[in-house]
């Protein structure tokens, strides 16, 4: 009988490596990246393409026309195509971001041939009928001002523009006025002009050479403009944007530096520096702030990766009276961090963490697959993982207080803050 009391064996955690995605070029040059795995009988098909935010001259228009392709072709209704997917035992989700657009739709390989015809359709026979639009419309203007009385999501808003500012892409807030601006027009030429630019296929799960033949013969994309270089140059009017809320007992608090990109030779020991501070259930942060002062219930800091810039963010909703309070001891953890040594027994407990965490994170072909994406939009080659883990074993303390002491310094952050500045 197993007993219980005794802690099993420990070993070193070990990664394989990723399963071979297999890579295909269309005569019509789109890519198709597909991965056969699994032991269900389900597929996944994730359409990617270069026209979200980043591409826009128009705000809201990336997300707008990527909505409306669901809003009815010259064959179906709204409700009809929803009906159509959910009758297939299939999914849609279109999800307009910073630098892409995805469409993607989750269904069952034995009916797959008609998911591919219904996703092809909405992509090439969409009529955007007027009376959709409106109401998509009224509905983004609802969505934008529910958002802005959150003050979590509000603080993250304004944060990136503490970063970036109001007018660069990755700074700029949509506002209602925006989309009221915004005409049907509009979306119709950032259909025709923008929308499937550099198209890109993901396929996942029970995938067999006929459905790749499907795939290939089946998916035809709109031709797409080339969009015009854009400059990489933003430049904030203020580090620090405090937005009060009078009577709020919470404050939604954010501070954040820009870090190194994934290509980075630095960019591992960032990583797991900042899970050492706040990346996971166990640090820093959230012992001092959530577990030993009570400010918090949750206290965290990650990375966010955008195609042409990178911030690292530290992100909390604390009691308003602990405000500044909270600021103040994540600047003493920072300062720890740098001038008292860091015990060995806690970098281990952290790298052995996030090996398993990444180990339990490859469970199905969906993502598995979503590893590999994740590296091939970034450009980075499969070697990427194999050396996130020989980071993890090479890390020390040496290497932490390097980084902390490169990329957390606290007098260059940006903060942002909703609520009470008490």
């Amino acid at each position: 009988m197993l007993d219980r009391t005794i802690a099993p064996p420990a070993g070193e955690i070990v990664f394989g490596g990723l399963p071979k995605v297999n890579r295909q070029t269309f005569d019509s040059g789109v890519s198709l990246f597909w991965l056969s795995a699994g032991d269900q009988p389900v597929v996944k098909i994730e359409l990617v393409f270069e026209s979200g935010i980043w591409f826009e001259t128009q705000k809201a228009t990336s997300w707008l026309t990527a909505k409306m392709l669901a809003e009815g072709t010259s064959k179906k209704k709204a409700r009809q195509i929803t009906e159509g997917f959910e009758q297939l035992g299939a999914f849609l989700e279109i999800n307009p971001g910073f630098d892409d657009v995805s469409i993607a739709v989750y269904g069952l390989e034995r009916n797959f041939d008609q998911v591919i015809a219904l996703l092809n359709e909405i992509i090439n026979e969409s009529i955007f009928p007027e009376r959709e639009f409106e109401i998509l419309k009224s509905n983004r203007k609802d969505q934008i001002a529910l958002n802005d009385n959150k003050s979590n999501l509000f603080a993250s808003k304004k944060l990136r523009e503490a970063i970036y500012g109001a007018e660069f892409s990755y700074g700029q807030g949509l506002g209602v006025d925006d989309i009221d601006t915004i005409q049907l027009t509009d979306i119709k030429q950032y259909y025709s002009d923008r929308l499937f630019h550099n198209p890109k296929i993901y396929l996942s799960g029970q995938v067999s050479d006929r459905l790749v033949s499907l795939v290939e013969k089946n998916i035809v994309f709109p031709k797409s403009n080339e969009p015009a270089k854009k400059v990489i140059d933003f430049e904030s009017s203020t580090r620090d944007i405090y937005v009060e809320r009078e009577g709020s007992m919470q404050s939604s608090i954010r501070m954040a530096w820009l870090i190194p990109d994934r290509n980075d030779e630095n960019y591992f020991d960032y990583q797991i520096t900042n899970s050492l501070l706040g990346g996971y259930f166990g640090s820093r942060l959230m012992k001092n702030i959530r577990e030993d002062k009570g400010y918090t219930y949750g206290i965290h800091a990650y990375p966010v990766h955008l195609k042409h810039s990178s911030f690292g963010m530290i992100a909390g909703d604390v009691v308003a009276a602990h405000t500044k309070d909270t600021f103040g001891e994540i600047k003493a953890e920072i300062d720890k961090l740098l001038n008292e040594p860091i015990p060995g027994e806690e970098i281990e407990t952290l790298t052995n963490y996030l090996a398993g965490s990444f180990l339990s994170s490859l469970g199905t072909p969906f993502q598995l697959m979503g590893k590999f994406k994740k590296i091939e939009e970034a450009g980075l080659d499969i070697s990427y993982y194999d050396r996130y883990f020989e980071a993890l074993r090479g890390v020390n303390e040496d290497s932490i207080k390097k980084v902390t002491e490169k990329y957390f310094n606290t007098s260059k952050a940006y903060t942002a803050i909703v609520g009470l500045n008490q």
